[in-house]
């Protein structure tokens, strides 16, 4: 399987290693943008999805939006998204996206879409929903908009994701998420606004790079 796992988009330093991953040409890559994560928040603090939206648009794939909550079960949701050949999860309330996903039935047809050669993206809470668990990410969320808490990711990496590190709000947060998780139940990955995490089958690294080696 292949993910490409952000704090927020695919800014342009991410842009070459992203196309690398889908393996054709920007112009020819159909993406899929779900961005029900921010359903819960008023206008007034949407604002992300609009820069996050950029961002992508400046890769130059071809974007379609996706909303989950159109869909009434697995089977709608397969052959909605059959044929694209990135599925990105923009960022927002990583509790309700988790719900959302549930609900419509994509948690039940997202592993086989990656199986067949769909990339998965995912920018924040995209990225968090990706991993094992979202055990301690209420430090840094709102679990209670969520109609169900639901702490299980989708599990298509084993890697626990923390977006957002060392940034000026969500700094002191992630942190303590991470010591939390110091007791070795899962593996941590923290990655900046300017990193992302690119797993490739077996590969896992960490963009962009400094000398060669994963940045820290």
């Amino acid at each position: 399987m292949k993910l490409f796992l952000s704090s927020l988009a695919v800014p342009k330093s991410q842009t070459v290693e992203f196309l690398s991953l889908v393996g054709k040409p920007a112009s020819e890559i159909r993406l899929a943008l779900i961005e029900n994560a921010a359903d819960v928040y008023p206008e007034e603090r949407k604002s992300f999805i609009e820069r996050d939206r950029s961002m992508l648009k400046e890769t130059g794939v071809q974007i379609t939006r996706v909303d989950l909550n159109k869909f009434n079960g697995p089977e709608e949701v397969r052959q909605a998204l059959q044929g694209f050949d990135v599925i990105w999860l923009g960022g927002g309330n990583a509790y309700y996206l988790r719900w959302v996903l549930k609900k419509s039935g994509f948690d039940q047809v997202i592993r086989s879409l990656l199986e067949s050669g769909t990339v998965y993206g995912g920018g924040s809470a995209g990225a968090i929903v990706a991993g094992p668990t979202l055990k301690h990410f209420d430090l840094a969320d709102e679990p209670e908009k969520a109609p169900e808490l639901i702490e299980g990711g989708l599990s298509l990496t084993d890697k626990v994701i923390i977006p957002h590190w060392g940034h000026s709000r969500f700094g002191e947060p992630t942190r303590q998420i991470k010591e939390l998780f110091s007791d070795g139940e899962f593996q941590t990955i923290e990655i900046t606004d300017e990193q992302a995490v690119v797993i490739n089958a077996d590969e896992v690294k960490i963009i962009p790079t400094n000398n060669g080696k994963p940045a820290k």
